[in-house]
């Protein structure tokens, strides 16, 4: 086995595609079709099951593909070490988001680490929490902001890095659109509006209206919260969420407390324990580490 071939194989299941891998690669096609079919040989058994119109990972595949990915990363961590024995110039970091993030500044984050190492690509991937463990654990991502509450497994490492209170919103003309705050019990027996499944957000307003003796009935869903909020300006039902993403600008929404118990979300920055980050990935972890202890002690 080679880390040729594994590198020709973590290619063609990432884009689930020869040609596409092979011009990623700057390989010949047949080439890499042939040291593909060779790995197999080894191994005993189909890694990759090829039709006319796709190419799909076998069971055996995917046991291979999540070693070989950590394989690769290790091989590749050893020329980014040799790049910091001679000065961090150089490097990638791969950085996930949840698509809402309320108060946390994260483009200008990424601008202050920018200017302070602008060799170093920084390459930034919006998904749901869920998705971002699996990108993590998967060491496909390097770090990431993502919901805390409830905390994740053990493999990961946490930081918080802000709170922030969930609110029910509603349309302007609603009934309940003057009230200051409700308690999760009396919540309207109306049709929610979700965001998607594998969501932070979600997870957390199912469990607390699961908490109230709520089953909510869901009409939409949406990958954006500025979507959800249009949907709820139109009176197609309520939603809850974080109180800074029903703040002008934007359709005009009613934001009503909740509670008692107020109902919070909590964001923090995620990294798994046992990964050994290359240089440019370190670098960007300690600081973001650090520039978040920064604006929590300048806001005490």
């Amino acid at each position: 086995m080679e880390l040729r071939q594994l590198r020709y194989f973590a290619a063609v299941a990432e884009h689930r595609h020869f040609t596409r891998a092979a011009a990623e690669l700057h390989v010949a096609q047949p080439a890499l079709s042939q040291q593909i079919r060779r790995l197999e040989q080894e191994l005993g058994l189909e890694l990759l099951r090829r039709t006319s119109r796709s190419v799909d990972v076998t069971e055996a595949g995917a046991a291979v593909l999540r070693r070989a990915r950590r394989a690769l990363a290790e091989t590749d961590a050893i020329a980014a070490d040799l790049d910091a024995l001679r000065g961090l110039r150089t490097g990638r970091v791969l950085v996930g988001a949840i698509q809402s993030l309320g108060p946390f500044d994260l483009p200008g984050l990424l601008a202050a680490f920018a200017a302070r190492h602008p060799g170093i690509d920084l390459l930034l991937r919006e998904e749901t929490t869920q998705e971002i463990l699996a990108l993590l654990a998967a060491d496909e991502l390097d770090l990431a902001i993502a919901a805390i509450d409830p905390p994740p497994p053990r493999e990961f490492a946490t930081q918080p890095v802000y709170e922030e209170d969930l609110v029910l919103a509603v349309r302007p003309g609603h009934p309940l659109a003057k009230r200051a705050r409700l308690a999760l019990a009396d919540l309207p027996d109306e049709p929610f509006i979700l965001f998607r499944a594998g969501s932070g957000l979600r997870v957390t307003t199912e469990r607390a209206l699961t908490a109230a003796g709520l089953t909510p009935r869901a009409r939409l869903e949406s990958t954006e919260l500025s979507r959800v909020r249009a949907l709820v300006a139109r009176g197609l039902g309520v939603a809850i969420m974080p109180r800074s993403e029903t703040a002008p600008p934007g359709p005009r929404v009613a934001a009503i407390a909740l509670g008692p118990p107020a109902l919070r979300r909590r964001v923090g920055l995620v990294w798994r324990r046992e990964r050994r980050h290359p240089p440019a990935a370190d670098a960007f972890l300690r600081f973001a580490r650090e520039q978040i202890r920064a604006a929590h002690g300048a806001e005490r």
